[in-house]
């Protein structure tokens, strides 16, 4: 499994990304982009630049206005792939949100140059902001206990893979720990870089047709 998503790709170029989240910084994610050049041309003078929104703001060098791009720190020779990072900063974490933005870059080939642009959207989802965190299960029945915490349920039909599976990818996709697993019932728990907790109890209920998977998150 790679938590990499296609963030956007075109004949010259292509980007994958991963949000991570810091406990040392309730008000920053680190964005990391893999550039890689999948043509046979030379790519160089890469800027990329996200569009801020009144919550979410990407971190730019000094001297720079909200409209300039942040330079990528190297070249791309044809197949080479490398990887940068940005830090973006932000107030509210409760809803998951979109900014578009632009990658612009040179291509040098046997026919000289031309300016080039690639478009993307760059998708914060709620567990963007999620940090794995181990929980004993005595503080989680604490949380459960405290009233402090409000309570949403979803179904999920057609799941094919197995329970084990299935918790496997919630824990390295979303950030999240097993508490305690008893048989197809599990107990989960996760922390956000602004301290909310995140309680999950997944359950799997297999039908005569179907199966079925059960999320209630606290």
């Amino acid at each position: 499994m790679s938590s990499y998503c296609l963030l956007a790709e075109d004949s010259y170029i292509k980007m994958m990304y991963d949000i991570q989240g810091n406990l040392q910084s309730d008000s920053q994610v680190t964005v990391s982009v893999i550039f890689e050049n999948t043509s046979s041309s030379f790519l160089k003078s890469m800027e990329l630049n996200v569009l801020d929104s009144l919550n979410t703001k990407m971190l730019r060098p000094e001297g720079l206005s909200v409209h300039d791009g942040i330079p990528v720190p190297f070249q791309l020779p044809p197949g080479v792939s490398n990887e940068a990072q940005f830090v973006f900063t932000l107030q509210s974490i409760i809803m998951a949100q979109k900014l578009k933005g632009t990658l612009s870059f040179i291509i040098k080939n046997d026919e000289g140059s031309t300016h080039e642009k690639l478009d993307f959207k760059l998708h914060f989802s709620c567990a963007s902001y999620l940090i794995t965190t181990p929980c004993y299960s005595d503080a989680f029945a604490k949380l459960l206990e405290s009233g402090d915490l409000h309570m949403n349920s979803i179904k999920v039909d057609g799941i094919s893979v197995s329970f084990q599976h299935l918790l496997a990818k919630i824990c390295f996709y979303h950030h999240f720990s097993v508490v305690e697993r008893v048989d197809s019932c599990a107990s989960m728990y996760s922390r956000s870089i602004q301290g909310h907790h995140v309680c999950l109890l997944v359950k799997k209920v297999t039908l005569p047709r179907a199966s079925i998977v059960e999320v209630c998150n606290t």
